[in-house]
């Protein structure tokens, strides 16, 4: 694989690779520069570079987590000895194992910087063997969609950001690839603002205009989340672009100041010995005792004895909907990105493997035809021997008893919920609110709405949720409220703001709704305490 850089080009070769789960050497040249990065199974390990300047080494010395001496020292023992330079940092005490990582972050983050607005030069990627050991090869504590989103906020030029971004009067839509859509990025509230909006309906062009952000702001906004795939140009003709666009008079801006970059990777002071002792048995104890972790290993286990039904959690008789959402709600939590957890990192082959398995049982039960050809291949299976032809037909499903089962299954969550036994809540509500159906089925997601709420990387799924139940009632209050308390702590006072209306509308007799709403929309910043308030007793009421 091999071509040309220009603008825009080096964001869909890294989603190509990322996609691929691609292992192997992605070198950059230009001119007589060199860069590169590793990757392994579509996740960047570790960068490379010629220039001399962008070394490792240079680059902790330019961050002021090495002295220049110190660095002539450590690369004198390291050419003398053939290892790596972090190898030998590490046995020199001058850093600790640890941050090794943490350098190795750094290194890439700076590197991916520099080549990210390149506008010529060559590209060339060399395929390795995934299994085959490499030296220097370890599990990055940032996540490729993290590098790549803060390489794109570092591109400061706007008319390299507007080039990039093309026909803005094209429609965009989410990510149809889980593994792209459910990355784990730290989002700023601009960005998060602007994926809000991203509904399959508006132009790039009408997301703009409609944002009351300065226009340069969610230009790299959306740069930023389609170099990483989260978001995307759907195959839809244009948007014709409105004859007075240019006339139209420019959006008044917000009065808070646009979001701040994220700062610089910061590399953590070196713990002593009794620290890390101590920090390496309290994560030794922890990892037995993580309940993800026993999650994975059970379902790893059991990839082999299980039919695409049973890996997605599905009966024979689930619809393509059901198989839709079984699918994207465990390819969220089996993403491969959970990897980059320290946590996980040693189960980084079992969880790609389990999302390759949810991938492969989604394609063939999306398909009739495909589905239909497969359930005649497992039923009967050769251990079961075939009915006799007299034999009576299997009972019916009984959808009627399934809704009750999922309604009370439903009740016993809600309790599991109140004792804040927030997983176990989880592991009960999300097979019961695929069976459920009317009042329980909203009960459920709002429930399993507040529990993912509890983890800040599942906020997305909770916002998912509480939206398809407004979708479907727009008067119900707590879906209302919860949703203000997501886009308030996000830093999106305008939505929280729209939420709360509502939720006046409809608690007409509540005045601490309406005191809360007062303070939202004051001018000055609101305080931690008021962040904690009213919201968060109202959404822990059993």
């Amino acid at each position: 694989m091999n071509g040309a850089l220009g603008e825009g080009v080096l964001p869909g070769l890294l989603r190509e690779l990322y996609v691929g789960r691609k292992s192997g050497m992605l070198a950059l040249h230009r001119g007589p520069d060199r860069r590169g990065f590793r990757f392994r199974n579509g996740h960047i390990v570790n960068a490379d570079t010629s220039v001399r300047e962008d070394r490792m080494g240079e680059v902790l010395v330019r961050h002021g987590h090495l002295t220049a001496p110190d660095l002539k020292r450590a690369i004198g023992f390291a050419v003398r000895d053939g290892k790596k330079l972090g190898t030998v940092l590490v046995e020199l005490g001058l850093l600790k194992a640890d941050q090794i990582e943490d350098a190795l972050a750094l290194h890439v983050h700076e590197i991916l910087s520099k080549v990210f607005s390149w506008s010529d030069g060559t590209y060339e990627f060399t395929p390795e063997d995934a299994a085959a050991p490499v030296m220097g090869d370890t599990t990055l504590k940032v996540t490729t969609g993290e590098l790549v989103l803060e390489a794109a906020r570092a591109v400061t030029d706007p008319d390299v950001v507007r080039y990039n971004l093309g026909d803005i009067d094209r429609i965009l839509g989410l990510a149809n690839d889980p593994l792209l859509r459910f990355q784990r990025v730290t989002l700023t509230p601009a960005d998060g603002y602007v994926l809000s909006r991203v509904d399959g309906t508006l132009s790039a062009r009408e997301i703009v205009a409609m944002i009351s952000l300065p226009r340069e702001e969610t230009h790299k906004s959306l740069f930023a989340l389609l170099s990483t795939g989260m978001i995307e140009y759907l195959p839809l003709p244009p948007k014709p672009r409105p004859a007075d666009a240019k006339k139209k008079a420019m959006p008044v801006q917000m009065a808070a100041a646009p979001a701040p970059e994220l700062p610089p990777v910061v590399l953590p002071p070196p713990p002593t010995a009794a620290e890390s002792a101590a920090r390496a048995a309290e994560h030794a104890a922890a990892a037995q005792d993580d309940p993800r972790r026993m999650e994975i290993l059970e379902a790893f286990t059991a990839l082999k004895h299980r039919t695409h039904f049973q890996v997605l959690g599905l009966e024979r008789t689930a619809t393509e909907a059901q198989v839709k959402e079984a699918y994207f709600r465990l390819a969220r939590r089996f993403h491969p990105d959970v990897h980059h957890d320290p946590a996980l990192a040693d189960l980084r082959d079992k969880i790609e493997a389990i999302f390759v398995r949810l991938g492969e049982a989604y394609e063939v039960l999306r398909n009739p035809r495909i589905r239909a050809k497969y359930e005649n291949q497992i039923s009967p299976t050769p251990a079961t021997p075939a009915p006799a032809a007299n034999a009576p037909a299997p009972p019916a499903v009984n959808r009627e008893q399934e809704a009750k089962d999922a309604a009370i299954a439903i009740k016993r969550a809600g309790r599991l919920l109140s004792s804040e036994m927030y997983w176990d809540a989880i592991q009960v509500l999300e097979p019961a609110v695929l069976r459920a159906v009317g009042k329980p089925r909203q009960e459920g997601r709002v429930l399993l709405a507040r529990a993912y709420m509890k983890n800040v990387n599942w906020l997305k799924q909770g916002e998912e949720l509480l939206q398809e139940v407004m979708k479907e009632d727009p008067s119900h209050a707590e879906a209302c409220l919860l949703l203000a308390q997501i886009y308030r702590d996000q830093g999106l006072k305008t939505r929280a703001a729209h939420m709360l209306r509502k939720a006046v509308e409809l608690l007409p007799d509540n005045l601490e709704v309406r005191a809360e709403l007062e303070k939202l929309t004051e001018h000055e910043p609101e305080t931690g305490a008021a962040r904690s308030g009213l919201l968060k007793r109202l959404f822990t009421r059993g």
